[in-house]
């Protein structure tokens, strides 16, 4: 039987989110955190999640914008069960549908130009490249083995005129990030870097980009993950709703 732990985590607006998950096999980390709080999301929305995992991200999203819909979209069985329960734990199963599948065969189960948002936090490492996890949870939610940046991208077909697509992707992938956006006509428009420490490099970057939108780019203040003194920052706390011990 595989093994598992139950964890509780909070979100500024969202309140507590109930998650079940692996206790060695894939687990959210902070950038799925990040992304949920770098959303921007009107009041009726309608989402798609692929790769959605253990469901974190959507379960946060759906507590902290009520009325919205969402799409979630999971290849692998053992994380897919585990979504499943955690929407039922979370009572959310009249708003997030989940379909275990490939994403890339999405095109048979949903409509074109339907959604106004896709919430992506695809694998940061490309095939191939960087250590191999042994455990096939842990290794394809690390590497794009099923799926590179641009089959990710590809899913705009799915978003609306003006959809917003927004991604959280590591920071040394950034510059391939923006072209493959841009050729899916996918236009960035707000961007934040995540640094770990106030005087570290970022090591991820928060990504907006609208479909079929003009040029125009806002950069944000970077998020600084930790203190040079130990613990998070203050603004790493009030994302977490301050329900961490600094």
């Amino acid at each position: 039987m595989m093994s598992k732990s139950a964890d509780t985590i909070s979100l500024r607006g969202a309140g507590i989110a109930y998650i079940i998950q692996s206790a060695k096999g894939q687990r959210f980390t902070l950038d799925s955190l990040l992304l949920a709080d770098f959303c921007r999301i009107r009041k009726y929305d309608f989402l798609l999640e692929p790769g959605v995992g253990t469901g974190i991200i959507s379960i946060l999203l759906a507590k902290k914008f009520p009325l919205i819909r969402i799409c979630a979209v999971e290849i692998l069985p053992s994380v897919a069960a585990f979504c499943r329960l955690n929407i039922m734990r979370n009572n959310l199963g009249d708003r997030i549908i989940l379909f275990e599948k490939h994403f890339a065969t999405l095109k048979k189960s949903l409509k074109p130009s339907s959604f106004d948002a896709i919430i992506a936090n695809p694998p940061y490492t490309r095939s191939g490249t960087g250590k191999q996890s042994p455990l096939d949870e842990r290794l394809l939610s690390r590497h794009d083995h099923l799926a590179d940046l641009n089959i990710w991208l590809e899913l705009h077909v799915f978003l609306k005129n003006k959809g917003r697509y927004i991604m959280v992707i590591s920071a040394d992938r950034f510059a391939e990030a923006i072209t493959s956006f841009r050729i899916h006509k996918l236009e960035p428009k707000r961007v934040r870097f995540v640094h770990p420490f106030e005087n570290k490099p970022a090591n991820l970057a928060l990504i907006e980009a609208v479909k079929e939108a003009g040029v125009g780019l806002a950069v944000l203040p970077p998020l600084i993950v930790h203190r040079s003194e130990g613990g998070y920052s203050e603004e790493m706390l009030e994302i977490y709703g301050k329900n961490m011990a600094m």
